[in-house]
């Protein structure tokens, strides 16, 4: 089975911190006491949001390949190609558009007026750090709404900053995007939502 593998840089498992053979060559599951090295992990478009690192690759997975805790798992699992597209500056896009996308949501949930308006405007991260700082007043659900959006966008700033920091803040801002739009339609079923639109957005850029 086709699937993927975000590996930290040089072929490492981020939670086994196993270092994977090169491209072609099966790696087995070694048995061992933590999960994750009891089976070989992989994941699906659909579930490329939540494990974001440094290095994503196409994997191949065989023997008793399941579902998982948002995850798929094997038995073994062999590289087959880096999808290189994947890099620190596709990362801090995907940051930046799950940043607007708290935006978006805010803007569901605060009145109308000037502070709205301003947030509205904002195609930025900095200007959406500005903006949302500068709400003030008794709503404080919509203040609330609008600090997902600043939080989300303090991480697009430190990930251009320090792009070496790109995967941690990607998978922040995805973390936080899903959040923000539970909050704002007060429904936990508008996280996973947000989550497959991630997804889509991901696939739709890598070419996946």
């Amino acid at each position: 089975m086709i699937a993927y593998k975000f590996l930290r840089d040089g072929q490492v498992g981020p939670f086994s911190g196993v270092r994977w053979p090169p491209a072609g060559v099966w790696l087995q599951a070694t048995g061992g006491g933590r999960a994750c090295e009891r089976r070989i992990h992989g994941c699906r478009l659909e579930d490329l949001p939540e494990w974001m690192d440094n290095e994503l690759w196409r994997v191949e997975l065989d023997g008793d390949v399941r579902v998982d805790c948002g995850k798929l798992v094997a038995g073994s699992g062999r590289l087959v190609e880096q999808v290189t597209v994947w890099d620190a500056d596709l990362m801090a896009q995907f940051a930046e558009v799950c940043a607007l996308r708290a935006r978006d949501a805010a803007l569901t949930v605060l009145a109308s007026g000037s502070a709205r308006d301003a947030l509205a405007s904002c195609a930025t991260a900095r200007a959406i750090e500005v903006a949302a700082a500068e709400l003030e007043g008794p709503d404080a659900r919509g203040r609330r709404a609008a600090g997902y959006a600043a939080d989300a966008a303090r991480h697009v700033l430190s990930a251009l900053a320090a792009p070496a920091t790109a995967p941690t803040h990607a998978a922040v801002n995805g973390f936080i995007a899903a959040h923000a739009a539970a909050f704002a339609a007060d429904d936990v079923a508008a996280a996973p939502r947000e989550r497959a639109w991630q997804a889509a957005w991901i696939a739709g850029r890598l070419g996946l």
